[in-house]
């Protein structure tokens, strides 16, 4: 289990290395997409060498991070992969539809590079040996990572899309939000490792959204969408195919990601309040049902050690 050690690595210390690099990357460049990518890549380092830390030392920590052997110790990389499209696009300028060009084989890239290796994606060795029983074939691997590719595109095309004026701190309030539940209900499945990152990076969006109100810049989620989106991504296609995680919850849980700062048509006609109001329903109703539904199964695997611990007058005692 979590303990408060756990929450005090994982949440306050990318926290505030998010709000320290993002301050000192708007000061430098006064530019929304260099502070949101540093605060966010910057806090999420932070936060999993600390966590890391926590069992090992940070010197081991660092040198984990460094030369990583579990997948969710890649993800720091993807993360920063994941900023080159958005330089290129300002480097391109009038040519900036060229960025997809990169952002595509990226986000296919990703997942294979995560699975391979692994049970699903094992070496040719391992399936000559037998004992590579749940490893995918061809078509059904090339069906997941097309899958996952496409949601991960299609997330990020979406935030990308919005204007950036268009209410940035409730996207902001609601990407940390979004990304916090999905910790949770991680941690509720029992993917406590992948719960910790994803709370992490949760902690890591958290931070700028509060550097945003500290520096009063009009610019939400979408300028780390990059970032924020690879790594959410990662982290749920890792805890969903290697530990516990529902792929029903972890489909509600992208929804919910998605819609928090997703560009959302149709809404000329409506005023600030409603415009508020119809992006917090999109992307906290799923959010909602998918938290319920996680917690109502926990509490139904921990009835028959409650119901023992009951019968039993020595564990009652």
């Amino acid at each position: 289990m979590l303990g408060p050690k756990d929450f005090l690595l994982g949440g306050l210390a990318p926290l505030l290395v998010a709000i320290a690099a993002f301050s000192l990357a708007w000061l430098l460049s006064s530019r929304a997409r260099v502070a949101w990518s540093a605060g966010v890549l910057a806090g999420y380092l932070a936060g999993m060498t600390a966590v890391e830390a926590g069992g090992v030392g940070f010197a081991s920590a660092i040198q984990q991070m460094a030369s990583p052997h579990d997948a969710h110790q890649w993800t720091w990389m993807i993360g920063l992969v994941a900023v080159i499209p958005a330089i290129a696009a300002a480097v391109l300028e009038g040519r900036r539809k060229w960025r997809w060009l990169l952002s595509v084989p990226l986000a296919a890239a990703a997942p294979l590079w995560l699975m391979w290796g692994g049970k699903y994606l094992p070496s040719a060795e391992v399936r000559a040996s037998g004992f590579a029983s749940d490893a995918w074939g061809v078509g059904e691997a090339i069906a997941v990572i097309a899958v996952v590719a496409c949601a991960l595109l299609l997330a990020w095309r979406l935030w990308e899309a919005n204007d950036p004026t268009d209410q940035p701190r409730t996207r902001g309030l609601l990407a940390a939000i979004s990304l916090s539940c999905t910790a949770a209900v991680a941690g509720l499945s029992g993917s406590f490792v992948y719960a910790q990152s994803i709370g992490v990076l949760a902690a890591s969006v958290g931070g700028c959204f509060l550097a945003t109100l500290l520096w009063r810049v009009k610019a939400g989620p979408e300028a780390a969408a990059g970032p924020i989106v690879m790594l959410a991504g990662s982290l749920l296609l890792l805890a969903t195919h290697y530990s516990k995680l529902d792929p029903l919850h972890a489909a509600g849980l992208w929804a919910a990601i998605t819609l928090a700062s997703a560009y959302l048509p149709n809404r000329s006609g409506l005023n600030e309040h409603a415009r508020a109001a119809l992006r917090c329903g999109a992307c906290l109703i799923p959010l909602a049902l998918v938290f319920g539904h996680a917690a109502y199964k926990f509490a139904e695997s921990q009835r028959p050690q409650q119901e023992e611990a009951s019968s039993n007058p020595y564990m009652s005692m």
